[in-house]
């Protein structure tokens, strides 16, 4: 487990790493970059981002490993009717990150019968934090929006840069949905949806942490 999360924590400061490379190597629009651009970049992840092996409140660490888990649970927990109101009480107030004009309780896709990995994995995570561990709606909305900046950081960093009024496309980063970009069949480590039913993500190898 110790390798797995050493290995996570190294794929983790990688991309943080490509982050900063787009920055440096666009020769014409960054000539004049300043060193504080790079250092404000830095400062948003470390600030926004969870790392590999945070702990979370229901004593899982973050992992990668825990994606399968996580589908698996979507698939197999049935919610009873107080459940369910949880459920949607919880995340009725967190935007599908896929596609954020709608919240997770029905992404775009699923208005239209249909369904990513990205958020079957969220919404496996809410159902097991309400249905084993009886968590309230505000406990599981915190727990939902920690592994959602796990898996999705160019996300939140890309929300985090618009907050300060940084347009995120200087940083070769962006706020409109995968979905809507055509990216549902790309691993979520790579900006995507994970698939819309088998999962396509490389980093989700080995056991769960838990």
């Amino acid at each position: 487990m110790v390798q797995e999360v050493a290995w996570e924590t190294r794929w983790h400061w990688a991309l943080m790493g490509t982050m900063l490379a787009l920055l440096l190597t666009w020769p014409v629009m960054f000539t004049y970059a300043a060193e504080e651009d790079i250092e404000l970049l830095q400062r948003i992840y470390a600030e926004v981002i969870p790392t590999p092996g945070t702990d979370t409140s229901y004593g899982i660490p973050l992992a990668w490993a825990n994606l399968p888990q996580f589908l698996d649970w979507f698939y197999t927990i049935t919610l009873t009717p107080a459940e369910r109101q949880v459920f949607e009480d919880a995340l009725s107030q967190l935007v599908a990150p896929c596609c954020d004009d709608n919240t997770m309780v029905r992404c775009c896709c699923e208005k239209g019968g249909r369904g990513c990995n990205l958020v079957r994995s969220s919404k496996g995570l809410a159902a097991y934090l309400i249905h084993d561990k009886g968590f309230a709606a505000t406990e599981v909305r915190a727990a939902v929006l920690q592994w959602l900046k796990f898996v999705r950081p160019d996300y939140y960093v890309a929300r985090a840069l618009q907050e300060r009024g940084i347009s995120p496309a200087a940083y070769d980063l962006t706020t409109h949905g995968s979905c809507y970009r055509g990216l549902c069949e790309v691993a979520i480590s790579q900006g995507g949806c994970g698939g819309m039913s088998v999962l396509i993500e490389p980093e989700a190898q080995g056991e769960p942490t838990s």
